[in-house]
């Protein structure tokens, strides 16, 4: 029982890593820019849409479909720690301004 409570305790102390990801289609050069507030989530789902053929994001589902899930690369732009004293929806707020100057340098007539 204790080494459960022990789990719980790190878990919850665990750092929250949160940013600004992009999904390329290397075949079209078309991308999908988001945030999220579990990038590692985020990877994982990716990873497993490439072994699976599942789709991450409806967004790429037609280019999935036309060039396979190989053709589609993950990159983290940008990561961000959640302050201990921050709430969610703050957090998701600075996710979202980030993802908003990621916007504004890269090119949106490729973007998804």
């Amino acid at each position: 029982m204790d080494r459960r409570k022990t789990l719980i305790n790190e878990y919850k102390q665990g750092k929250i890593i949160g940013g600004i990801y992009r999904v390329t289609n290397t075949r079209n050069g078309m991308y999908l820019l988001d945030h999220a507030t579990n990038l590692q989530s985020k990877q994982n789902s990716f990873n497993f849409m490439v072994s699976s053929g599942s789709c991450l994001d409806y967004r790429l589902k037609e280019d999935l479909t036309a060039f396979g899930e190989k053709a589609f690369i993950f990159e983290i732009l940008e990561a961000l720690e959640k302050k201990k004293e921050q709430t969610r929806d703050e957090f998701i707020d600075d996710l979202k301004m980030l993802e908003q100057m990621w916007s504004e340098k890269l090119d949106s007539s490729t973007r998804y």
